[in-house]
């Protein structure tokens, strides 16, 4: 999205009358491929929904152009198109995903109503194998509903002020209750492109325990949304409340996904034009984008 088209895009915002609304999250995810790989786009959009709930606003006030969604109208479902397609050979590139199209809400927010993820598929069926499919796909629809993508235009995180640092208020106070933390949540600064600046941050290069823990004794390192995912990922209160200063309403925690086994793949966040997940070698086996 061009500077013109966020300046655009506020001076409807600021023109408008206050218009309140509200609608539950729903995610439909059009899946092209094997019937064996879809169950787990389903079960990561419910996952997704249950603690995310819907949307504080969504009333629509401006748009860009290919958007499902028209002024005037309440966004109330993201629709992602997700295909499995020949990449760049095994081990290597495993896909991408990200906003393709978005709304300014009346609050303020600027919302996902449409993206796309693609994956490898000469990566697809060992991913599934492992039984780390579903969490490839619940990490990167995150990014597809503006975890990291959309960060900076809704003024929770500014990469040339301050990079490490994510400023929404609702994760700070996340932060210094559910980890014990002073300050705001660390943004990570390594493995490149797709890694640094979208992603919680993990220890270097997503190597060993960070020593920042919850409640319940789990290291920041296994959080979903860290660049590296490893054994016993959990989705933290503070990534829902990251998603509540982007405009959702967070819900109440439900029993958290499965182990995930992935413990040296890392992942990329896409924003708005979707950046790749890659993984080469490190000190601990491999990593996300150079």
């Amino acid at each position: 999205m061009t500077r013109a088209m966020r300046a655009s895009f506020l001076m409807v915002i600021l023109a408008s009358s206050a218009r309140t609304a509200s609608a539950e999250l729903v995610i439909n995810v059009n899946f092209t491929g094997d019937s064996q790989f879809s169950a787990a786009f389903d079960s990561a959009a419910q996952i997704w929904q249950s603690r995310l709930g819907g949307y504080q606003n969504g009333f629509v006030v401006n748009r860009t152009a290919g958007s499902s969604y028209l002024n005037g109208q309440t966004v109330s479902e993201v629709f992602i198109n997700a295909v499995i397609a020949p990449g760049d050979g095994v081990g290597n590139v495993l896909g991408s995903a990200g906003p393709s199209e978005l709304v300014l809400d009346a609050a303020g927010f600027y919302l996902t109503t449409d993206g796309a993820m693609t994956f490898d598929s000469f990566d697809a069926q060992n991913v599934l194998d492992n039984g780390n499919w579903e969490n490839l796909i619940l990490h990167e629809m995150g990014h597809v509903l503006g975890f990291g993508t959309l960060w900076e235009l809704n003024g929770v995180y500014d990469p040339l002020g301050d990079p490490s640092h994510f400023t929404g208020a609702n994760a700070i106070a996340a932060w210094n209750s559910e980890f014990g933390q002073t300050g705001m949540p660390d943004v990570e600064q390594e493995g490149g492109g797709g890694t640094a600046g979208a992603h919680w941050n993990e220890n270097v290069n997503g190597s060993g325990p960070t020593g920042i823990e919850d409640s319940l004794g789990r290291d920041m390192r296994d959080e979903l949304m860290t660049g590296w995912l490893n054994p016993n990922s959990f989705i933290s209160d503070m990534t829902v409340a990251s998603f509540i200063d982007i405009g959702f309403t967070g819900v109440e925690a439900v029993p958290e996904p499965g182990t995930l086994a992935l413990s040296s793949l890392a992942f990329g966040a896409a924003v708005v034009r979707r950046r790749r997940s890659r993984r080469r070698k490190d000190s601990r086996g491999v990593r996300v984008c150079p």
